[in-house]
């Protein structure tokens, strides 16, 4: 599904509610009347901003596809905060209501239900947005987000015992629809779940890149994917299950197995060395459209920083093993020659194709024979020359990408013609 598809479908189902809303409003009605119905109206698009959270976090594949998992995540949480709001803010006009009118609020079991769903998002919510500053452990924000899935079902019985417009008509009809549409994207979660773990994969081959680089090679069943794509992985490792994380493929459609390299940067990716051949994997795949099979040039500009190498490691492998003739230039920066990982492979694919050139940016050793320093405006004035109306990739550290992504559009590369994705699973 393309993006402008999905806002439209969005948008579709925020104004079908909002019309028939509309259609109980009638010529003269007090002014009471018309604040009571805009609290009515906060609530209704609210919930069904915050219903698309969990359509959109579902990972489904039909509607992923060609959007990038970690721009469906962008739009996920912001319709979560938008529905969040309208929600937080509905019950003022309705109180107010009542005070104008000379009526004391009362509070009632269907209100404590509503209550209580509004508390179970406001703190999901809080934890997303403020997960770096509590230093939550994944784990502890995972079941968080996780009793949000008890939350919208308090609030679909909420809005329909004391919800005036839902007690009957089309817009009833609709919430039902509503909640059906839930209960599959549950079912297809759980059957998700289920196929997962009933296919795991065997750790094939723990490989040492560099220094702190590895690469995990899987065997199991055949997964169709585009180059540059990414999975998402726990490993079984003495009996026990890693949580969920993202990585790039690094390896080629065009070859046997699955294979991700990863760099030791963290709590996680510091265990991976440890990792034996006799361990397994529950691998969820594929994800993302960082890749040049998803848009039609003839050349291509790749940007990598550190391990953001791995998706061109893909690309470049499924190009040479294709024989496919596209004009290449990668541009890889590393702090020295002691990080560059494929070193020997990448020169036999820039051998093998005449059509690729390969620029190294060293920025912490100064007797690297070629470029020093990082990638600038100059470095890669001079990658472009040669070039016609290229699409650039771009996977690094984010104080990099931010970088070069103003670069790039300083250099005149227009944003359409600019592709990265930032994972995530938050």
């Amino acid at each position: 599904m393309k993006k402008w598809a999905l806002l439209g479908v969005m948008a579709v189902f925020v104004a079908v509610p909002v019309v028939l809303w509309a259609g109980t409003l009638w010529q003269g009605m007090p002014a009471l009347a018309y604040l009571y119905a805009t609290g009515r109206l906060l609530a209704l698009v609210g919930f069904i901003s915050v219903f698309f959270q969990f359509v959109l976090s579902a990972k489904i594949k039909w509607i992923e596809r060609n959007i990038g998992l970690d721009k469906l995540f962008g739009i996920h949480k912001t319709s979560g905060l938008i529905g969040l709001t309208f929600i937080l803010i509905h019950p003022i006009p309705l109180t107010l209501t009542d005070l104008l009118a000379g009526r004391i609020p009362s509070i009632t079991l269907p209100k404590l239900v509503g209550a209580s769903s509004l508390l179970i998002f406001v703190i999901g919510a809080s934890s997303a947005v403020l997960y770096s500053k509590l230093r939550l452990k994944y784990e502890t924000w995972k079941a968080i987000h996780t009793a949000n899935y008890v939350a919208l079902p308090l609030g679909f019985v909420h809005s329909l015992v004391l919800g005036s417009d839902l007690s009957r008509g089309s817009l009833r009809t609709f919430w039902f629809i509503l909640a059906f549409l839930y209960l599959a994207v549950l079912a297809h979660k759980l059957w998700r779940r289920i196929q997962i773990r009933r296919h795991p994969f065997q750790v094939a081959a723990v490989i040492q890149e560099t220094h702190d680089t590895w690469t995990l090679e899987f065997a199991g069943k055949p997964v169709a994917y585009k180059p540059g794509q990414f999975l998402i992985v726990q490993l079984i490792r003495d009996g026990r299950v890693s949580e969920p994380h993202p990585f790039t493929l690094s390896s080629s459609p065009t070859r046997k197995g699955l294979a991700i390299s990863v760099k030791s940067v963290g709590d996680f990716t510091s265990t991976i060395r440890h990792t034996k051949t006799a361990d397994r994997a529950y691998i969820d795949a594929p994800y993302g459209a960082f890749s040049f099979l998803c848009r039609d040039a003839p050349d291509l500009l790749f940007i990598a920083g550190g391990i953001g190498i791995t998706p061109f490691m893909s690309m470049l492998r499924y190009m040479a093993d294709s024989k496919l003739e596209r004009r290449v230039v990668l541009v890889w920066g590393n702090k020295s020659e002691r990080d560059i990982a494929f070193r020997a492979e990448l020169e036999a694919i820039e051998a093998e194709m005449p059509s690729l050139r390969v620029l190294h940016v060293m920025s912490s050793q100064p007797d690297w024979p070629g470029e020093r320093g990082y990638v600038d405006a100059e470095k890669l004035s001079r990658a472009l020359d040669g070039l016609q109306d290229p699409q650039v990739f771009l996977c690094g550290p984010p104080v990099m990408m931010e970088v070069v992504l103003r670069t790039l559009r300083g250099l005149g590369i227009p944003k359409k013609r600019i592709h990265y994705e930032r994972f995530s699973l938050r």
